[in-house]
């Protein structure tokens, strides 16, 4: 009997420190849409989020802002991913023979997210392409090739080998919300674009770049948790790196902090 009541205690104590656990916030992460016919993502968003505390939830695309817009009611925080150009008439410029391929549909997608995640004061963070949408979002322009458009050439913005190798570096501004993030001030990044921010948005500030100058990071300025970069940090955490999860761990913070407001 003693045995019994003692078993029934520790039952019911677990339950109750289980109820008491705070939830894992739920991070949405963008998709791209190959040949116009599924939604895929790179794993190495999914483990990353999952690395940091939080669980990935693919957002597949899709043309229904009102799905879209449900979807996002189950999310926390949302990551946008790298991807395609994106077509230039979104900022009001004709596009020029070097401009590469681009997905209407996807883009279509993508900015309907980054509206419905802002009208709900939702952390954003975008990465690389998704950095660039952000930028366009919100009245920003984009160089649609940095190789004709920009004289300097000493950095290679294209690398050729693994995601998980560094190879150039990015100055941060010493009191930027990225540099508070990861402790530092300049970053080794890897480099997978030839688009990149041209005139930043109302209402955001370029706080990083890389030594040629091309605009790195972008950060929200007036109020709204959102941030841009235009490397990978994903493809480095991938690798072991130690400074780069904290990319992800900051996105799980303010998810959690987003998670209050909803409840």
């Amino acid at each position: 009997m003693k045995k019994t009541i003692i078993s029934t205690l520790l039952y019911i104590t677990a339950i109750v420190i289980s109820a008491q656990e705070t939830p894992k916030p739920v991070i949405g992460i963008s998709c791209s849409h190959p040949n116009n016919s599924y939604s895929q993502v790179s794993r190495t968003y999914t483990e990353s989020v999952l690395k940091a505390g939080g669980l990935p939830l693919l957002i597949p695309i899709i043309e229904s802002e009102k799905a879209l817009d449900e979807i996002l009611s189950l999310v926390d925080a949302l990551i946008l991913t790298g991807g395609e150009d994106i077509h230039p008439q979104y900022y009001n410029e004709a596009p020029i023979p070097e401009l590469g391929k681009v997905n209407e549909v996807r883009d279509f997608y993508d900015l309907a997210l980054i509206r419905l995640a802002s009208e709900r004061g939702m952390p954003m963070l975008g990465i690389c392409r998704g950095e660039q949408l952000i930028n366009v979002a919100f009245g920003g322009t984009l160089y649609q090739d940095i190789p004709s458009q920009c004289a300097d050439s000493t950095v290679n913005h294209r690398q050729s080998i693994s995601s998980k190798y560094p190879t150039h570096y990015v100055k941060l501004l010493s009191e930027s919300v990225i540099a508070t993030i990861t402790g530092e001030t300049e970053l080794a990044t890897n480099s997978f674009h030839h688009q990149a921010v041209k005139d930043v948005a109302p209402g955001f500030s370029i706080t990083g770049w890389a030594c040629d100058s091309i605009p790195e990071v972008i950060e929200n300025i007036s109020g709204r948790p959102i941030w841009g970069v235009q490397f990978h940090p994903e493809g480095h955490v991938a690798g072991g790196d130690t400074i780069m999860i904290r990319f992800f761990d900051f996105m799980i913070e303010q998810a959690l902090e987003y998670k209050k407001t909803k409840q």
